[in-house]
């Protein structure tokens, strides 16, 4: 049982999610959006052991898979300028590390960004890697299809315009995902909805099959942490 707003009792489902204390790492407590869900119903009632994620857009935290959940970022890099005639007949060459770099030669009619991205997006071990197209500033973005922290990238060109004389480099990113260790009610008695502060984890020992919302992509960043799975 748990005493909530109100002085109501409520029952909700306690779930032993922690193996042990090894592997913990508490992390600050963070404020839960209203429309954060649980795959238990009630939906709005967001019990410990939930793997949350920071929104795209402020400081709350929401459900992976809502529409406002950022995810782990690829690893990029765009042209400082866009594609022109003096790209025609160039190689551009993408690595993920040294020595694993991708190159691909450009047709001589290459002479805009469109026929930039398609020459690129058309070569066979490229479009296995990467992907090219055109960023918010119209220059030549090229991204890896992997996502997350231990992504890199480094392009460059046979002419230093496009991506400059030593080339230009760029990495992903995680997304911020935790594990709740506090029940997190997102209505208040009248049904309305409210945002909720939530005690989080970091890293811990888990008990895998118990972590309510635990996705391939949370998984890796949790294990980054340090965190370990059991059964």
């Amino acid at each position: 049982m748990t005493k909530l707003p109100g002085l109501h009792e409520r029952a909700y489902e306690r779930r032993r999610f922690l193996v042990n204390h090894q592997a913990l790492v508490r992390g600050q407590d963070v404020l839960l959006g209203p429309d954060t869900q649980s795959p238990l119903a009630p939906a709005h009632r967001i019990l410990p052991g939930t793997v949350i994620v920071r929104e795209l857009q402020g400081e709350r935290f929401t459900h992976p898979g809502s529409p406002t959940a950022s995810v782990n970022r690829p690893a990029a890099v765009s042209s400082l300028a866009p594609a022109d005639a003096a790209w025609g007949g160039t190689v551009i060459t993408a690595s993920l590390a040294t020595g694993l770099g991708v190159a691909v030669p450009l047709p001589a009619q290459v002479a805009d960004n469109a026929a930039a991205i398609d020459a690129l997006n058309q070569n066979s071990v490229f479009q296995v890697l990467f992907l090219a197209d055109e960023d918010q500033q119209g220059n030549v973005r090229v991204r890896t299809r992997a996502a997350g922290s231990t992504t890199y990238l480094h392009v460059r060109s046979s002419i230093d315009a496009a991506f400059g004389p030593q080339g230009a480099s760029g990495s992903g990113a995680d997304a911020d995902y935790r594990v709740t260790d506090a029940l997190g009610e997102l209505r208040d008695l009248d049904g309305r909805p409210l945002e909720a502060s939530v005690a989080t984890l970091l890293a811990g020992h888990f008990f895998e099959s118990e972590l309510l919302h635990l996705t391939p992509e949370a998984r890796v960043v949790l294990a980054r942490r340090g965190s370990v799975f059991g059964g």
